[in-house]
């Protein structure tokens, strides 16, 4: 048998062997949001958006520092001299209530300064320290006038537990606002406040 003068000793490449696969590239059209979703979704991976922390803990701390610093000058003003609404004499305060009022209005100084400035940096035991000062502020504000604090409003009405009743509620109803206000970092799930909590660590 003789030799193909046509052969020159190299391999023929077959035309029916393979060729290498070539896969066209994925062309993904759409927003960018969705181009990230799908691009997220090729890689395996989970997109998450964060969103913009919100501006309410920061506002309502501000009002609350500034809250605090007024009640502060409540401390200075519990040693001015009262009086009496109907006659204008100077009515004689006890000391205990003048002790209580002191402590009162330096509670809700240190509270809402403290838990203010927290709340501005988006702390939520902020949010927890000014409700607490709220709460106890209402208590010892009862118990100033359950001593006789009442500022003439007894002689005024003529029944002690009348104007004790009258406080009670007027003063509950107060506080009441003040949490909710303070509150609404919570109820609405602000962007941005961390997980601290005061009543785990008074634990």
């Amino acid at each position: 048998m003789q030799p193909n003068p046509w052969d020159d000793g190299g391999q023929s490449e077959s035309p029916s062997s393979p060729s290498p696969n070539v896969y066209p590239e994925p062309i993904i059209v759409g927003m960018p949001q969705q181009i990230n979703q799908q691009m997220g979704q090729q890689m395996g991976q989970q997109i998450v958006y964060l969103q913009p922390q919100s501006s309410s803990p920061k506002v309502l701390g501000i009002f609350v520092i500034i809250w605090g610093a007024i009640s502060f000058l409540g401390v200075f003003l519990s040693f001015i001299p009262l009086e009496d609404p109907t006659t204008g004499e100077k009515l004689i305060v006890p000391v205990s209530v003048i002790m209580v009022n002191v402590m009162n209005s330096a509670l809700v100084a240190i509270t809402c300064m403290l838990g203010g400035y927290w709340m501005t940096q988006y702390k939520k035991k902020g949010i927890h320290l000014v409700l607490i000062g709220i709460i106890l502020s209402y208590f010892v504000g009862l118990a100033g006038l359950a001593l006789g604090g009442d500022g003439g409003l007894g002689e005024l009405l003529g029944d002690d537990s009348a104007v004790f009743a009258v406080v009670a509620v007027s003063e509950g109803i107060c506080s009441v606002i003040c949490g909710l206000l303070v509150a609404i970092p919570l109820m609405n799930a602000a962007q941005g406040l961390d997980e601290s909590s005061l009543f785990s660590q008074l634990k």
